[in-house]
């Protein structure tokens, strides 16, 4: 996710793109039942048919996450299971976890390090409490 951003205002409702996106979304998701734990699963679909578009780097995101707020606002949902969702978007949670699946792809995030380090501090916990 890339290359030539376009304006966030082009990637609206009512502009082929954001439309025919959302109509695959719709396809894609089904009769999924739109949760805390499917709002990923959803993400990842909607990253899939936005991967096919023009769009590149942030207009790719913000379709995504426009995408998904969309969907989960007109999902039959409580107003608190909406809400939570809807929070989780608007804190950020899509957009990082976008973000970290392109740094993913890209080969800039060093899982092994990371498991590295922590092997490294449990072991170094783990010889003081022998003692």
């Amino acid at each position: 996710m890339s290359g030539t951003n376009v304006s966030p205002d082009t990637i609206s409702p009512g502009n082929p793109v954001y439309d025919v996106s959302k109509k695959q979304l719709l396809d894609k998701i089904g009769k999924m039942e739109i949760t805390t734990s499917s709002i990923i699963v959803i993400l990842r679909f909607a990253m899939e048919v936005v991967e096919a578009t023009q769009l590149k780097g942030s207009a790719q995101r913000d379709l995504c996450t426009s995408l998904v707020k969309d969907v989960v606002i007109a999902a039959p949902l409580s107003g608190d299971k909406e809400k939570l969702i809807l929070d989780m978007i608007d804190s950020g949670v899509l957009s990082n976890t976008i973000e970290l699946v392109v740094d993913a792809t890209h080969g800039e995030l060093d899982i092994n390090a990371a498991v590295g380090i922590a092997t490294g501090c449990c072991a170094a916990i783990s010889k003081n409490f022998k003692k």
